[in-house]
């Protein structure tokens, strides 16, 4: 891949990369949250085009980017969420993935193409059981399997272990050691340091869209020399990383007041054993790669979940579990990852949106309502039709600021906030910064998870990193952007 360049709008995903992986080794590709990591082996794997620069594969240009075609080439991908149909057993969906002339193979068939690879390369997996029955480990060996089942000549792992425990994992790599072994290219997207030294060859680190280390030995480097290089504490030979689309927010000075949120030994999904505490008036930044536990405690903070094991309290009493309507009496206010799978009815109107799990069982008649609430969206700069406008034509800024004006109405005892800047332009993602700081000023327990370190470092007090499911830190100011770097890469905890 030579002077490979992406963009999506205004934002550069990749500028003028170049990647090289060859036969007969395991290629680790290393960088932060948003480095263009994904965006890169998506293009080559044909899921997606480059807007500029070439790629070769065996030798041969790439003229048409298309997955058809890239497989047809050996290039096969095993993406980071599964692509599994779950009603369909393992056998099913590798026939689905290669057809051989029926819709649907008869069941032995299936099930003797499964065993005979998963005797092959030592991947247990049960043939019969639908996918989504199987294990984890045993969904990402099936979806091993099936890139295998293609006769890949250069296999494309994006974090094939972020979801493994670590004895899987350490069987994933065995693997990846054997295809190297036989000739194959394997390329593995990881953020476990300790995965690039025992079982890769070479790395390649990006950030923020550009070559930050080029395809050297990996005995070459160590640790923390790495985790500098992600998070952008680069070597004098290291191109210069680009501005931060946001300015830094100076957080106000704010008067802790005792405890609000405890967490206690909590475990759930990937988090195990997990603690924390928050006092009113302070901010707590969650830092880590994607996959690391921060899904199940935004889940458990904003009472989606229950925990298997541990407790969590708000000034001394239960968080909530499973109704939104005590969450919003108890004063806890929810800013998901995800606004319009979880914070947003598209089809709703901006007033119904904004008076989820706060209206009245007798509603007011609508033109007073809307009265009542368009000041509120001026005051949120909440730019549309009017009240009665319907949340699904709303700018992904746009939804954000309606968001916040609702979960951030009164004066919220704890605020939950899963990656609220994301996506959004810069003059959007300051103001919602300063809106939740300000809530915190005025005594709100805050815990920002956030997927850049300069954002984390300009609004929070303290930062905790979460890696495989265990909470590094705390970090405290003035951070050390190298040591919160290992942290994130599982260097310790």
């Amino acid at each position: 891949m030579t002077g490979v360049a992406r963009a999506f709008g205004s934002t550069v995903a990749l500028s003028s990369v170049d990647f090289e992986v060859a036969p007969g080794e395991v290629h680790a590709l290393l960088g932060e949250n948003g480095a263009g990591k994904t965006t890169l082996v998506r293009i080559l794997a044909g899921l997606d085009r480059p807007d500029a620069g070439s790629v070769s594969v065996y030798g041969q240009p790439v003229r048409r980017f298309a997955a058809r075609d890239l497989r047809g080439a050996g290039v096969a991908m095993v993406q980071q969420h599964f692509t599994l149909v779950p009603t369909l057993t393992a056998g099913e969906n590798l026939a689905l993935a290669r057809p051989e002339g029926r819709i649907r193979p008869r069941a032995k068939a299936a099930r003797e193409r499964v065993e005979r690879l998963a005797d092959r390369y030592g991947l247990a997996i049960r043939a019969d059981v639908p996918a989504g029955q199987l294990s984890v480990g045993e969904q990402q060996r099936l979806e091993l399997i099936r890139a295998l089942d293609a006769d890949a000549r250069l296999l494309i792992l994006d974090e094939p272990t972020a979801v493994l425990v670590d004895a899987e994992a350490e069987r994933l790599l065995s693997v990846c050691r054997r295809l190297a072994e036989e000739g194959r290219a394997v390329v593995i997207i990881t953020h476990r340091l300790g995965e690039v030294f025992t079982g890769c060859d070479r790395v390649t680190v990006l950030r923020r869209g550009q070559v930050a280390l080029g395809g050297t030995p990996v005995r070459d480097h160590d640790r923390a020399g790495l985790a500098r290089l992600m998070v952008g504490a680069s070597p004098a030979d290291a191109p210069p990383a680009p501005p931060a689309t946001q300015p830094p927010i100076p957080a106000p000075t704010r008067a802790r007041s005792l405890e609000r949120l405890r967490v206690d030994g909590v475990s759930r999904g990937r988090l195990d054993g997990f603690d924390l505490a928050v006092a009113g008036g302070e901010i707590v930044g969650m830092a880590g790669v994607d996959g690391n536990g921060q899904a199940d405690l935004e889940a458990l903070l904003a009472g989606l979940a229950a925990a298997t094991a541990g407790t969590l309290t708000l000034d001394g009493e239960p968080l909530p579990v499973g109704d939104p309507r005590r969450r919003v009496r108890a004063g806890v206010a929810y800013i998901p990852s995800d606004r319009y799978r979880h914070a947003l009815a598209g089809p709703m109107s901006l007033a119904d949106n904004l008076e989820l799990g706060r209206g009245h069982r007798v509603r007011p008649a609508r033109r007073r309502r809307d009265r009542l609430l368009a000041p509120v969206l001026r005051r949120w700069d909440v730019r549309t039709a009017g009240p009665a406008a319907r949340a699904s034509t709303l700018s992904g800024g746009n939804a954000q600021k309606l968001v916040l004006a609702r979960e951030l109405a009164g004066e919220p005892r704890l605020v939950v906030a899963a990656y609220p800047t994301r996506g959004l332009d810069p003059d959007a993602a300051r103001m919602i910064s300063e809106r939740i700081v300000k809530a915190a000023a005025a005594g709100a327990a805050v815990v920002w998870f956030g997927a850049e370190l300069d954002e984390l470092f300009a609004v929070a007090d303290r930062i905790v990193v979460l890696a495989t499911g265990h909470a590094a830190g705390p970090f405290e100011p003035p951070y050390d952007r190298a040591a919160i770097g290992l942290a994130m890469a599982g260097g310790h905890r």
